[in-house]
């Protein structure tokens, strides 16, 4: 077997997926940087525009000041299959043992949540696959947000 040939199969299908995905779930175009061929699509929350990462966070604290929650809970009403290999949410004991941490949860004292007197952290890594899911489950759950 021809596994050069294999992977090219592969990867072509992977992309005809991904566009049969993004033309079903993503509501408007998305905005693509030239410079970085970044996705930089904005949404609105409770009349303020947010970048992926940020609207993650509201949506998060909101949850948290709306519910009695601690860190299992919160976990599993924003399961890791959301975001993917570091979960939305994560004990800030545990990132702290990350040496890029900084890098890939919200650490700054005021983005740290506080649940039962347990830390919990936010992440920051969100792309235009991922942040779909998310807004799907913040939907499911009664948060308006608006693809601008």
């Amino acid at each position: 077997m021809d596994y050069e040939l294999e992977i090219l199969n592969l990867k072509k299908r992977i992309e005809e997926l991904e566009r049969i995905v993004l033309k079903t779930t993503v509501k408007e175009p998305t905005k693509v940087s030239e410079q970085t061929n970044r996705d930089k699509t904005k949404y609105m929350f409770e009349g303020k525009v947010y970048p992926k990462n940020r609207l993650v966070l509201a949506i998060i604290k909101r949850y948290v000041l709306e519910n009695d929650t601690d860190y299992e809970k919160l976990s599993s009403v924003f399961d890791k299959s959301l975001q993917g290999s570091l979960g939305v949410v994560e004990l800030y004991d545990n990132a702290i043992k990350i040496s890029d941490a900084p890098k890939r949860y919200f650490m700054k004292d005021e983005d740290i949540l506080i649940l039962n007197n347990t830390k919990v952290v936010v992440c920051t890594q969100w792309g235009i696959f991922n942040i779909v899911k998310f807004i799907k489950q913040a939907e499911m759950l009664g948060f308006n947000i608006q693809t601008i």
